[in-house]
């Protein structure tokens, strides 16, 4: 998986980032709107390079003549895909449907749900711990809080979310890259 050396701490300071802001109650929803389509494009933009990057090394080694086809560009552009872009992808299309869907039910119930700053928090943590790790982060998300919530709240109190988002997104990419990623099993998640 791409999520390697350097992109992976530059992912934990981008989720360490918004964390201590929002626990100063600094972090707006202008803030990190902005972010998280900043951050998208630096990942996209790292995808890139990385994708070019590879390119030229296929295209120096015995792979260089069987690039310069039309069949040899296809191979290619499914290898970047499965390699390098897939779990962003996904988890873009992901954090999407989830942003888009969240604000539609909590605009509908009268924003009663998640704060406007937590729906693109809830995205970045999703984009950034990328397919398959935001399963284990929806799941983790979700568990949790209950958990918590069934332990140390009244029946009938409710515990919002918006300080678990953060936390748990880097718990889950840290798992992800010191453990999950050794595992046999975390590659059957590969298309």
């Amino acid at each position: 998986m791409v999520i390697q050396g350097t992109f992976f701490y530059f992912s934990l300071a981008v989720l360490a980032l918004p964390l201590i802001l929002q626990l100063k109650g600094k972090l707006s929803y202008k803030f990190i709107r902005g972010y998280f389509w900043l951050i998208f494009a630096i990942t996209a933009a790292y995808l890139s390079a990385l994708s070019y990057l590879q390119f030229r090394a296929f295209q120096e080694g015995p792979l260089g003549l069987t690039l310069g086809t039309q069949s040899g560009i296809f191979w290619f552009a499914n290898y970047v895909r499965l390699h390098f872009w897939n779990q962003y992808l996904v988890a873009f299309i992901f954090a999407m449907l989830i942003l888009w869907l969240a604000e539609y039910l909590n605009k509908k119930r009268g924003e009663i749900f998640m704060e406007k700053e937590e729906l693109y928090v809830a995205a970045l943590g999703i984009f950034l711990v990328g397919y398959p790790g935001f399963l284990f982060y929806i799941a983790f998300i979700l568990i949790v809080p209950a958990i918590a919530a069934a332990v140390f709240l009244k029946r009938g109190d409710r515990l919002p979310l918006y300080y678990f988002w953060l936390p748990t997104a880097i718990v889950i990419l840290m798992a992800v890259q010191t453990w999950a990623m050794t595992q046999g099993w975390w590659n059957t998640f590969r298309f």
